[in-house]
């Protein structure tokens, strides 16, 4: 049970998150066991354990431990724990910001995974390997990555590693400083994590959620975060977001200009750091959180850090680059305190410093020349290329400086326009569909209109029509039989029409007609048709999977209408005593049949009327194909196919 519990705080990485008993503790604990003597396959599992819990506590020991497990398991050849121990790892070096070594060990976590068919282990990997690219701004893939593990984990009813995934999705936003979007994915992991008690997630869910209201100029929100981010990572054992929560206060006081208290902060947060081991070098640290004082521009007490380490750099001849670094650092702090001269005095340190290195180098360079040239020829020769390099190579060097500096600003107004252009790109496809709604909705409302003038007008003088007809019928007694069979005629062929008028209303009425409203309404006119044919059977059969089917209403007006001349040419001409209507699915192909067992016709001594060629030229305005076969006394077969849309 243990086991699964770690591995569901492998996903949590991007937060670091810590755990819910004291780590300390645990380790004592594991070590105690060690004590013991257990077999190589628990000495393993602790030397596992260990690396994860040292994390939080000391990277340095974490990594001790994680090598010992790698020897062990190895041993062992138990390909689960060898995966675990690599995954183990994997997050010391994320914790290290080492991004290379973390990635080398979480694939090779994951080829394990993938070849034992572990799907849950690998989509964990995966979890931590976004969190890598978020890191390496790769956000896409990360966002990617994200996603598909909430889809997967969702499925699998993992509500743990959701709630903790959905807030590294919220850091990534943090990082594109789409902060609403940030905000609302960190409302739903902590909305789980409170309901749970999970301390381990909302010390740093928490401390996100402070870092989104700072962004968002909201500091009182921003302090209320941070102080339950405090309470919640000592709970949780959980120096690493502890560090930053009082980083982050720190930061705030100082822009309060609360300095007493912002200084006592950000030296607790630098003695936590400094015992997690998080780097090798702890100078390099304190470069970092000058860095971050530049950032949130506290350039005091950015200048106060610089201070110190430009006196430690100058002792030291093994920290050239660090100290080139700290006289750049100096430039930015003095270039927004406004003082030009300090801005002049670095720069000058700087340029000399750069020059100085590249010296030692090519005299480093000449040195091992000279050694194996030992002639004044030779020496000269190489004295002159010497000074030739030198120069090529301040050159390129300057060239390199500016080509870089105008890439960076390049990339930087790349990426901006890129962003903006994927948004007006999404509200330009927002009014689109807008648009193309509210067309539609004229278009309904122009359709409905229509159809009823159609019964209203139309279908009102069509029924006086008939009505008229029948009363001048009944008033008359008509003693001409041809004036009597043209009334008739006159009154057969209105309420004809008048059938007609409401199948095209009908049709009007449905921007879409499905099979199924086909097929009640060919049931209605068979009905119709049975009434005056009783003798004649009709079976009509429609594939399921059919029913749901989709066209536009003049599509499907046309098939209607297409049956429908089929169906009557075989009532009125063919004497048909059965019809059979069936409509299947076929290659990717509808297929309707309407086959009747009437006294058929030769089509070479026959010719076609208007009925067959509007019934011809229907299917053809659908893209489809119309095949009639008749024989004399076996009846006829009207096959229609048209591609499924």
């Amino acid at each position: 049970m243990k086991r699964i519990i770690r591995l569901l705080l492998f996903c949590l990485l991007g937060l670091n998150f810590g755990f819910a008993q004291n780590a300390q503790q645990l380790i004592d604990k594991l070590k105690d066991e060690l004590k013991s003597n257990p077999d190589a396959k628990r000495t393993a599992t602790i030397y596992s354990d260990l690396t994860w819990y040292y994390s939080n506590v000391s990277t340095d020991s974490a990594l001790l431990y994680g090598q010992k497990a790698i020897s062990e398991s190895t041993k062992l050849k138990d390909s689960t724990l060898i995966a675990q121990v690599n995954s183990d790892i994997g997050a010391v070096y994320f914790r290290r910001n080492d991004y290379e070594n973390s990635k080398k060990y979480y694939n090779t976590a994951l080829k394990i995974r993938k070849l034992r068919k572990d799907n849950l282990g690998a989509a964990k990997v995966k979890l931590n390997l976004a969190n890598i690219f978020n890191k390496e701004d790769k956000r896409e893939l990360a966002l990617k990555y994200y996603l598909d593990g909430i889809d997967y984990f969702e499925k699998n009813n993992n509500p743990d590693v959701v709630s903790a995934t959905k807030a590294n999705v919220a850091i990534l936003f943090i990082g594109l400083k789409n902060y609403p979007k940030a905000k609302k994915y960190l409302q739903e992991a902590i909305s789980y994590q409170e309901k749970m008690n999970q301390d381990s997630g909302l010390c740093t869910s928490y401390l996100s959620m402070g870092n989104v209201y700072l962004r968002m100029k909201d500091t009182l929100n921003a302090l209320k975060f941070y102080q339950k981010s405090m309470v919640s990572s000592k709970k949780a054992g959980n120096n690493m977001a502890l560090s930053s929560a009082l980083n982050n206060l720190g930061s705030i006081k100082s822009q309060q200009k609360k300095s007493k208290e912002a200084i006592a902060l950000f030296n607790k947060s630098k003695v936590l750091r400094d015992s997690l081991n998080l780097t090798k070098d702890e100078s390099g640290l304190s470069l970092g959180i000058a860095k971050e004082h530049i950032m949130y521009q506290r350039f005091d007490e950015a200048n106060k850090v610089l201070y110190k380490l430009k006196k430690q750099y100058e002792s030291d001849p093994n920290s050239q680059e660090n100290l080139l670094q700290t006289y750049q650092f100096f430039i930015h702090t003095y270039g927004y305190l406004k003082e030009p001269d300090s801005v002049n005095y670095y720069n000058n340190l700087a340029s000399k410093f750069q020059n100085t290195i590249i010296e030692k180098a090519v005299a480093k360079q000449t040195n091992e020349l000279e050694a194996k040239y030992q002639s004044e020829k030779k020496e000269k020769q190489l004295l002159q290329k010497t000074i030739e390099i030198k120069s090529a190579r301040s050159q390129l060097i300057l060239v390199a400086s500016i080509a870089l500096f105008i890439g960076l600003i390049g990339l930087l107004v790349y990426r901006q326009q890129k962003l903006r252009n994927k948004q007006q790109q999404q509200e330009f496809e927002l009014k689109s569909a807008i648009a193309k709604i509210e067309t539609q909705n004229k278009l309904q409302d122009q359709r409905l209109q229509i159809s009823r003038d159609l019964h209203d007008n139309i279908g009102s003088q069509l029924t006086f029509i008939i009505s008229s007809v029948d009363n001048i019928k009944y008033a008359f007694e008509l003693q001409n039989s041809k004036l009597d069979n043209k009334l008739s005629s006159i009154s057969n062929f209105a309420k004809s029409t008048i059938l007609e008028l409401r199948d095209t209303i009908w049709a009007m009425n449905h921007s879409e007609i499905t099979f199924e409203d086909l097929q009640t309404r060919i049931h209605n006119f068979v009905e119709k048709a049975k009434e005056a044919k009783q003798d004649v059977g009709f079976d009509f059969t429609i594939d399921e999977n059919l029913k749901n089917l989709k066209f536009t209403s003049i599509e499907g007006m046309n098939i209607y209408r297409t049956i429908q001349e089929a169906v009557n040419n075989s009532i009125k001409y063919a004497e048909a005593k059965s019809i059979k209507i069936d409509i299947k699915h076929q290659d990717k192909n509808i297929v309707i049949t309407i086959h009747d067992d009437g006294k058929g016709f030769d089509s070479n001594e026959i010719e076609l009327g208007n009925g067959i060629n509007n019934m011809k030229k229907r299917i053809a305005d659908i893209n489809g194909e119309i095949e009639i076969k008749s024989v004399l006394e076996n009846g006829t077969t009207v096959q229609i196919k048209f591609p499924e849309s």
